[in-house]
Parts: C-alpha cells; sequence; structure tokens
C-alpha cells in the first residue's frame, strides 16, 4: 500500500488527506476537494475514488495528487507557476512544520 507523504493514511483505503490549507504566494488556501466545482474530476459520484490518489469525494486529495487543482490559479497543483506553495503540517507534538 502506499501512504501520503503529508497525513500518512493509505491512500487506497483512508477516505482522503488530513492537510485542508495550503500556502501559496504568501496566502493561505483551502484545499479543492475532490469532485467538488473546481476539480479535475468535477461532480464526482459517492463513493467514487480519486483516479489517481483514491480520495473519496468531498475529501482532499493526498499531497502529490495529479488531479489536484492548485486554489491560486486552478491549474494543475503540481505543475502550476505559482510559488510558495507548502503546507503547514501539525506534527504529533503539536508543533507546526512545512513540507
Amino acid at each position: 500500500m502506499a501512504k501520503c507523504e503529508i497525513c500518512g493514511r493509505e491512500m487506497l483505503t483512508a477516505d482522503g488527506c488530513g492537510i485542508s490549507k495550503v500556502h501559496i504566494n504568501g496566502k493561505e488556501y483551502e484545499r479543492i476537494k475532490c469532485g467538488d466545482e473546481y476539480d479535475f474530476v468535477p461532480n464526482m459520484e459517492d463513493g467514487e475514488r480519486c483516479h489517481d490518489c483514491g480520495a473519496t469525494v468531498g475529501h482532499y486529495h493526498h499531497w502529490g495528487c495529479d488531479a489536484e487543482r492548485c486554489p491560486a490559479c486552478h491549474g494543475q497543483l503540481i505543475g502550476c507557476d505559482c510559488k510558495d506553495v507548502y503546507l503547514e503540517v501539525q506534527d504529533p507534538l503539536g508543533e507546526d512544520s512545512y513540507e
């Protein structure tokens, strides 16, 4: 099985990634959920999973998924031209770290 390198969940069995915010160009954005209006595959049916990361409708794509859109420019997040793209992750001790 493959684990998300950011949230640590099994990508093919978890509903989605546990990290909801991404920092882009100095601003914080809510990540676009699987099946949402701006997702690459909008209007997915309940229970359907992302073809790449396995996230289910209404949950966040796992980090690095080729089907996740950038919430700033709406291009493909892993290949867009936005600058300073990173996630703010809570570590087990409750301290912030950046990926």
